[in-house]
């Protein structure tokens, strides 16, 4: 087998594991129990046939909007369990008229994409729909765990998970672009494991970060707050000498070129489409003080609906869930404390920042027009960075000698995000099934039952996250150096961690 296959093994491999473990979760969850899936799911169906507006509805918000859906694809009446933790899904009996949609004015790409291969498929059917999802957003999270394999920092890889909370997990197993905007981020933050490298200033890799970019803007309007954000936090990392590196043409009009031309053609569609940020049944006459005050206060709830509050924000995870992602995040951060680089500490800080800030300046600006709008899960793709800024930090710890501490980081991480991943599942179908407060053993009679007996696909999720963890750990337990990214002509392999000096090793076959 030559070099090339053997490299395509592991993000090949992590790809079908994902797609695995995410079908688990579009099995636990009922059709239409994601947020706004209905209308996710009628824009995606009307833009993969040709209507990517729908039809105006009278005395209704220009956002609402109908679309031309099969009566098959109804929702049922959904709303008997929505908000009522302790009921279970089998309450939603019936079928109401499809095709009415609340982001009928959204961005099309996504849609286009996810309706386009649902339809090649199986146009009628909401799990095919939720199973094109969950391989986008498959391939882009393996693509990201290869990219940080090949870098130096590559055993600390499972810090990456730290992007993924069931939260994520939830949304990339259904109908939402929220899953594919976090998994697309996750893959932009791995790139800064390789901002210092000579080739990050290419023109390759400036089209890499480009059409990355325009692929998130043209997929929710929100991502571009989530851009403007992580281009401070890698100006803070980098420095004001490290981002000059960035300015020749070569990465600069690729990159800029297609995140212009993104913003651009994301103006003309709101103009054509009319979206407006405005809903009057919402809307809040609150004060800004007043707003302010509301918003800090519930920072905690928010942190916990980003690690996960499932469903229409009624499903609860486990405290073991909560806690384990709690310290994975301490882990992190304790990486890049003990790093003792001062621009990573500023970075993290400024990811912080963001996700305390960007909740209370978000209702301000809209709670007049569309009420108190902030989730938890928007602030995801900023959350991901730590991940990669714990990487960082951890292996300029272990380049000072801590070396003994890197195996204990890998193992105790991956071991946390199983048993959260494992314990927040199980309690999502509780809730389905019994309610959130019924009984743990999901055997004999249940009130809702999914595609496959409840216990049956717990153990197959325990299994495929338990296999997704071992090819992590597996294929980054002892990376060899024709992994990197080698400099050409110097037979040298060159650091990829931002504020290191390279370790000047010679790569096999180097003079």
């Amino acid at each position: 087998m030559n070099h090339s296959l053997r490299s395509l093994w592991y993000p090949v491999t992590l790809f079908g594991v994902l797609f695995a473990l995410l079908l688990t979760w579009n099995m636990a969850t009922p059709l239409f129990a994601s947020p706004d899936e209905p209308a996710h799911l009628y824009k995606a169906y009307g833009t993969a046939h040709g209507e990517m507006l729908g039809t105006p509805i009278p005395d209704q918000p220009s956002n609402i909007r109908l679309f031309d859906v099969p009566d098959t694809m109804g929702q049922p009446n959904v709303m008997c369990y929505f908000f009522v933790p302790e009921q279970p899904a089998d309450c939603a009996t019936g079928s109401s008229s499809a095709g009415v949609s609340a982001a009928a004015v959204y961005p099309p790409f996504w849609y286009a994409i996810v309706g386009g291969g649902a339809r090649v498929i199986d146009s009628d059917g909401q799990r095919v729909y939720r199973a094109v999802a969950a391989a986008l957003c498959a391939a882009l999270i393996a693509a990201a765990f290869a990219f940080a394999r090949r870098s130096s920092a590559a055993r600390l890889s499972p810090l990456l998970l730290l992007a993924l909370p069931p939260m994520t997990l939830f949304l990339a197993g259904t109908v939402n672009p929220n899953g594919f905007e976090v998994a697309a981020f996750l893959l932009l933050w791995t790139l800064c494991l390789h901002i210092s490298h000579r080739r990050a200033t290419s023109w390759q890799s400036g089209m890499l970060v480009g059409l990355l970019l325009a692929t998130v803007l043209l997929s929710r309007f929100a991502s571009l707050i989530w851009v403007a954000g992580g281009v401070v936090v890698v100006i803070a990392l980098v420095g004001w000498n490290g981002a000059r590196r960035f300015l020749p043409t070569r990465f600069l009009l690729p990159a800029v070129g297609s995140t212009v031309a993104a913003v651009v053609a994301l103006f003309v569609w709101s103009v054509y489409a009319g979206a407006e940020a405005t809903d009057e049944r919402i809307a809040s006459d609150w004060t800004r003080s007043h707003v302010f005050t509301y918003t800090v206060k519930r920072l905690p709830e928010y942190a916990r609906q980003m690690i996960g509050v499932l469903g229409w924000l009624d499903t609860r995870m486990p405290l073991v869930t909560y806690g384990a992602f709690a310290t994975i995040t301490i882990v992190a951060v304790a990486g890049v404390i003990t790093s003792r680089n001062r621009r990573l500490q500023l970075a993290t800080a400024a990811v912080f920042v963001g996700l305390l800030t960007a909740p209370v300046l978000l209702n301000m600006v809209s709670a007049r027009k569309a009420g108190l709008i902030w989730q938890g899960r928007y602030a995801l793709p900023l959350f991901a960075g730590l991940g990669v800024l714990g990487m960082i930090g951890w292996h300029e710890t272990s380049e000072r000698g801590a070396t003994r501490l890197v195996p204990t980081v890998r193992l105790g991480v991956a071991l946390l995000f199983v048993v959260a991943e494992v314990a927040g599942f199980w309690q999502t179908l509780r809730r389905f099934t019994v309610g959130s407060s019924g009984k743990i053993w999901l055997d004999g009679p249940l009130a809702w039952n999914p595609p496959l007996a409840p216990l049956l696909l717990i153990a197959i999720n325990a299994v495929v996250v338990t296999a997704f963890v071992a090819v992590v750990l597996v294929g980054t337990a002892n990376p060899s150096l024709d992994q990197a990214f080698d400099v050409p002509g110097t037979g040298r392999i060159e650091s990829v961690i931002v504020g290191q000096r390279s370790a000047g090793r010679r790569a096999p076959g180097g003079t």
